[in-house]
């Protein structure tokens, strides 16, 4: 048994020759495959108010890009077609403690809502983070550079996936009163039109 670890150049030189691509900036329609708990991880940005070291478990979850959330198909930021053989993934990792909603809500929190289909000030009770898996959410992906010059996809928010309320599918008729019926009177037509509902509202 021995150790094989590949030079700097190396590294390089199969980074430029992987066709691994990313996602552009845009928003997408992501759906949960994978929820797992990281453990005894170490927040390296805060600290306990007595200023000690602060430990916390979080959450990495995977996602399966769907579509842009227009619904077009998904492409590179090359702009190329992805193979449905490469299945490509997009992580996120959230800290299920942070939920709060002032003086902006939470990244989680906004996941948690999203994934659940509840709005952002309602209460959110998942009793096990496996109940995610197979849930949709619209997200905002965004190209990342590292201080070293590498890029990777990150997630920079979530929204819940709303149902647009459409026309109905059979038109409705104009409804015209004979004028005949009293010719000294005008009578107006009525007219009813179904309402086309939110149209914020996105097509999923």
């Amino acid at each position: 048994m021995g150790v094989h670890a590949p030079s700097e150049e190396e590294y390089q030189e199969r980074k430029q020759s992987s066709d691994f691509k990313l996602f552009p900036s845009d928003d997408y329609i992501l759906e949960v495959k994978t929820v797992t708990v990281r453990p005894n991880q170490v927040d390296i940005y805060n600290k306990n108010a007595d200023g000690t070291t602060r430990i916390y478990d979080d959450i990495e979850v995977r996602f399966r890009p769907i579509s842009f959330a227009n619904g077009d198909e998904l492409t590179d930021e090359d702009g190329e077609d992805i193979p449905a053989e490469r299945d490509p993934l997009i992580f996120d990792w959230l800290d299920p403690s942070k939920v709060g909603l002032k003086p902006v809500a939470a990244r989680a929190r906004k996941f948690f809502a999203a994934a659940t289909g509840v709005e952002l000030e309602d209460r959110i009770d998942i009793d096990d983070f496996q109940e995610l898996v197979g849930k949709r959410v619209l997200a905002t992906v965004i190209v990342k550079r590292k201080d070293n010059g590498d890029k990777n996809n990150r997630v920079t928010d979530y929204r819940r996936i709303r149902t647009r309320r459409g026309r109905p599918a059979t038109p409705v008729e104009t409804v015209t009163t004979p004028r005949t019926a009293l010719p000294n009177m005008v009578v107006p037509e009525a007219v009813f039109e179904a309402g086309t509902g939110d149209l914020d509202d996105l097509p999923f």
